[in-house]
């Protein structure tokens, strides 16, 4: 059998593999080695220590694991409870208040975070009851959780993003600057939507009850303001600005805001020996899953690249002749079908070396085909059959929000990120401007 034809009998059996549940990092690792041995042989044994080597050393991954490390403390300091209260009282006597409260509390959370998971999580324990006990309609509820969380993976920092600059070999900082706008677009689209929502259907959102808003004091706004949302909003600055003008680099603006959440979690009284075990076995176990899957996905890209893999599907598509158009949303449906199965970091780091050098010889821009690329994996947090950020929010909601009531809600946001994904392709300035205006 030829060289190329092993490499897409390997594609196949790694995507059916994956897809009937199989482990990713153990998938990807073990059909890595056995296409390996038939091409090459026993050579591919000493490729595994390499990878190691190179994703221990890798600057801009270390990243990960302090922006992990930094959205951890921040979830056991109860910020994200000091937030919503603040929202609760401030955006309360609004029709819908608490939706809008809750689409900016996941943009504050997925700029602290960089893990939309976390968001999903902590909004649903905390917004989800605060509104059903408001009278707010359960679909619409679970609806705006499941999408603002799903932010965490466009908006910076962006665990995602992190891991995609060394896979593309991009910059992490440009990237970062290049996804705050198409952050805040898909934010001001649910915004948008909730508003119309809200004004006509009013029942569905009411305001809260003049007796309720009245319990806190003017004092106590401005107490709540600043205690809460002024320190979220300084770390946040913190983090990013200094991305933004180049005081520092993602790594180093990493280790900065995790020091920033320690002196949050600690001012809050929450800096316990219970809480810095619990924040140090979940950043060590997610840290080590994310890079178990780094080196895999990258012993298996050498491998399907080195069997000419990456060539065949280049000439397949160029040979299509479908044009710039055609073969971005051929590559893009294909992300956006697989990934309603996989999770994205095996997706992205198995898929983006093969389809860089696509992109690059159809001259496309890189850093505006990667915000596109994002938000298409973003789609797949909330399309069934396999939606992540459903999937977290019925973790914790209660017995009476169903799984089908959560897919109700999530799918009016489908066409909203659809929409989002192609303002972007028609305006590619809503990438480049920022990026070429800092420079």
């Amino acid at each position: 059998m030829s060289p190329e034809y092993l490499a897409m009998l390997m594609l196949g059996i790694m995507i059916v593999f994956i897809m009937l549940g199989g482990h990713v990092a153990l998938a990807l690792g073990g059909i890595a080695v056995i296409f390996g041995y038939l091409g090459w042989g026993s050579g591919i044994v000493s490729m595994f220590p390499d990878r190691i080597f190179s994703t221990c050393t890798n600057f801009s991954l270390e990243a990960v694991t302090l922006f992990i490390l930094m959205g951890s403390i921040l979830e056991k300091s109860g910020i994200a409870e000091r937030l919503y209260s603040a929202f609760h009282v401030l955006m309360g006597p609004l029709r819908g208040g608490l939706l809008f409260g809750t689409i900016l509390l996941a943009i504050l959370f997925a700029a602290c975070t960089g893990i939309s998971g976390a968001a999903v999580v902590a909004m649903g324990l905390i917004a989800l009851p605060s509104m059903l006990n408001a009278g707010y309609e359960k679909t619409v509820v679970s609806g705006v959780i499941c999408a603002g969380g799903g932010l965490g993976v466009i908006i910076p920092p962006s665990i995602m993003l992190i891991v995609y600059g060394p896979t593309a070999g991009l910059s992490v900082a440009h990237l970062f600057i290049a996804s705050i706008l198409p952050g805040l677009l898909l934010g001001g689209l649910y915004t948008l939507y909730v508003g119309v929502l809200c004004s006509f259907k009013p029942k569905i959102a009411p305001p809260l009850p003049k007796s309720e808003r009245e319990k806190i004091t003017l004092r106590g706004r401005i107490n709540l303001v600043l205690t809460s949302v002024l320190p979220i909003l300084g770390l946040i600055f913190a983090v990013l600005g200094s991305i933004i003008f180049g005081l520092a680099s993602p790594t180093e603006a990493a280790a900065v805001g995790a020091i920033g959440s320690l002196v949050i979690c600690g001012a809050y009284g929450q800096l316990t020996w219970e809480n810095l075990k619990t924040i140090c076995l979940f950043t060590l176990k997610t840290s080590a899953f994310i890079m178990l899957i780094v080196v895999c996905a990258g012993l298996f890209t050498s491998v399907f690249l080195g069997l000419n893999g990456g060539n065949l599907i280049e000439k397949w598509l160029i040979g299509l002749q479908f044009g710039k158009f055609g073969i971005m949303m051929i590559l893009m449906g294909a992300i956006f079908f697989l990934g309603m199965f996989m999770d994205w970091l095996g997706l992205l780091l198995i898929f983006l070396p093969i389809v860089v050098p696509i992109i690059t010889e159809m001259g496309i821009n890189q850093l505006w085909f990667a915000i596109l690329f994002c938000i298409t994996l973003q789609m797949s947090y909330v399309t069934p059959p396999f939606s992540y950020s459903v999937f977290y929010l019925k973790g914790v909601a209660p017995e009476n929000v169903t799984l089908f009531d959560i897919y109700r809600g999530v799918m009016p946001y489908i066409p909203l990120q659809i929409l989002g994904f192609f303002l972007i392709y028609i305006f590619p300035e809503i990438v480049l401007w920022l990026p070429r205006v800092l420079e």
